[in-house]
Order: structure tokens, then C-alpha cells, then sequence
């Protein structure tokens, strides 16, 4: 979310925002520069569409969850939080701002999407219940199948873990991860694909390549299932199917803003200010894309 104040329908004010000896800023002026800048533009489009979504969508967002959502990043950030939001341009009020719209596009997405039981069944097929796994990692394929080698040979998995594994978040824990199912976005999708096909006791025989894609470096897992839990029937998972979705369909740009482009649309903004006629623009567009490809595949 940008950062900043943007004053709209000024006419005749000439209430100034700042004054010196040198001269007076006001509010008129101040508007005309900072509506030329693109987080002026976006704070613009920010407080239109939260206006537009929380008018139908705000009673589906509560307080609570914002709440939630700020103490987990704090907590996350630690003694940084500060210095963090202000690297990014954010203050405390304005970081509460922007997860508060992303929770009414969340609440909007989840209110506009239509989930049809084709949809809600392929997800269930492809969700994987939470498992508990020990890692082992190293920086070589070669000692990756020593580490095999060893297990093979009926050493513990947890104390070769602790001698041998590059990975300094587990390592002192015997290799053990915090668990996970299959909407996990922190463990790496070949590493959940080799541990989903274990059972309870077993280890993956061969090691398990993963290139970063932020680094380019390869890591070798060795992989252990500790526990898994039983996958609940369809109907008991409904629920969280249709989150899993909204969550998906959250991760692609394109689709929140077809999304947010559908909904001003419907309520009709009129933007009267001729410089900022277009700062909606890049939601129309999207929503429009996504009506031709909708009428185009039927």
C-alpha cells in the first residue's frame, strides 16, 4: 500500500499545511504535486476501493482478525518492526490500513466467487493432509546418500541429524520440522511432494534435489515422515476448500484486480478530478480481460 495523504475536492480552500518566513504551502498546492506521483495516484485508489468494498463486504472483516494479523508480522519482525515499516515507506497506522484492505478483497473474492462442487472435489483430491517430518540436508548429493547409507545401516535418524545436516533451523531439533499440509507456502513444493508419499517410519531412499529459485543453489534432503494425520471426508473439508481456493485465486494479481475492477464497476465511481481520471484504469482493464475470457471460453 503507498503511503501518504491525499485531499480531495479542494475548490476555493487555501488553508495552508505548512508556513514559514519564506512562504506558506497550502493544502491546494500540496494536492496538485502529490496527485502528479504514482503513491498519490494509489492512495487515491486505495480509499475508493475500500470505500466501494467495505460498503458491501466490511461485516465479513472484523477487527479482530486485523488485530491478528498486525501482532503475528510484529512479532515476526521482532526489534526490526519499526525500521522495517519505515525502509517500506509505512507508519504503524498505515500498515493497519493496508492489511485491512487486504482483508475486504480477501472477503470480497470469497463473497464473489461461485464454488461449484467440480471445483471443491478437484481441490479435495489434490489436498494432503498436515504431516510431521524430520529433515536432513546437505550440500551434496554424494552426502546426502551417505546419510542414506547410514540409516540403511540402522543409525538414528535424529543424531545423524544433528551431526550431519546443513539446515540450522532443524538441526538442533533432530531434523524435526513444525508440521504442514499441502496450502503450505514455506516448505518447498518438491520437499512436501517426496514427504506426501511416505507412510509413518519411512525415509525417502534417494536424495531429494531442490534448486532455489531466489538463489540458485541446490540443497539435498534426506526425509523422514514422523506422523500423518487421516485426510477428513468432503463434506467435513468444505470449509476449508473454499478457502484454499479464495487463497489461490488471492495469489494472482490479475484476478484480485479483475476482482476490485468487477466491483467499481458496479458501483459506479466517477472520478471528477480530469488529472486522475485514470488511476482505476489497470482494474477496468482486468475486469474486462476476464468478462472476454469467461464470454470466449462458454
Amino acid at each position: 500500500a503507498a503511503v501518504g495523504l491525499v485531499v480531495y475536492g479542494m475548490g476555493g480552500n487555501t488553508k495552508n499545511v505548512a508556513v514559514s518566513d519564506s512562504g506558506s504551502v497550502s493544502e491546494a498546492s500540496y494536492y496538485k504535486e502529490l496527485k502528479k506521483t504514482p503513491a498519490g495516484q494509489q492512495v487515491l485508489a486505495n480509499m475508493i476501493i475500500e470505500k466501494v468494498l467495505a460498503k458491501k463486504f466490511g461485516d465479513d472483516v472484523s477487527q479482530k482478525s486485523i488485530d491478528k494479523q498486525y501482532n503475528k508480522v510484529k512479532k515476526q519482525y521482532g526489534s526490526s518492526f519499526a525500521t522495517t515499516l519505515t525502509s517500506n515507506g509505512m507508519t504503524e497506522a498505515t500498515f493497519r490500513d493496508s492489511l485491512y484492505l487486504q482483508a475486504l478483497e480477501e472477503a470480497a473474492m470469497k463473497g464473489t466467487t461461485k464454488f461449484t462442487n467440480a471445483a471443491l472435489k478437484k481441490e479435495y483430491k489434490n489436498y494432503h493432509a498436515k504431516v510431521n517430518i524430520s529433515i536432513i540436508t546437505t550440500d551434496s548429493e554424494s552426502d546426502a546418500k551417505d546419510v542414506i547409507a547410514s540409516l540403511k545401516k540402522g543409525k538414528d535418524f535424529a543424531t545423524l541429524a544433528k551431526s550431519k545436516s546443513t539446515d540450522t533451523t532443524t538441526k538442533s531439533a533432530g531434523g524435526k520440522m513444525s508440521a504442514f499440509d499441502s496450502t503450505s507456502t514455506t516448505v518447498d513444493s518438491t520437499v512436501q511432494k517426496a514427504a506426501f508419499k511416505l507412510k509413518k517410519g519411512e525415509y525417502t531412499t534417494t536424495p531429494v534435489k531442490v534448486t532455489s529459485s531466489s538463489t540458485g543453489t541446490t540443497t539435498y534432503y534426506v526425509i523422514k515422515m514422523n506422523s500423518l494425520d487421516k485426510k477428513k471426508s468432503f463434506a467435513a473439508m468444505k470449509a476449508k476448500l473454499k478457502n484454499i481456493i479464495v487463497t489461490d485465486k488471492m495469489s494472482d494479481t490479475t484476478t484480485v484486480q479483475a476482482m476490485v475492477g468487477d466491483q467499481l464497476n458496479k458501483a459506479k465511481v466517477t472520478i471528477k478530478d480530469s488529472d486522475l481520471k485514470s488511476i482505476l484504469s489497470t482494474y477496468y482493464e482486468a475486469a474486462e480481460s476476464a468478462k472476454s475470457s469467461s464470454s470466449s471460453s462458454k
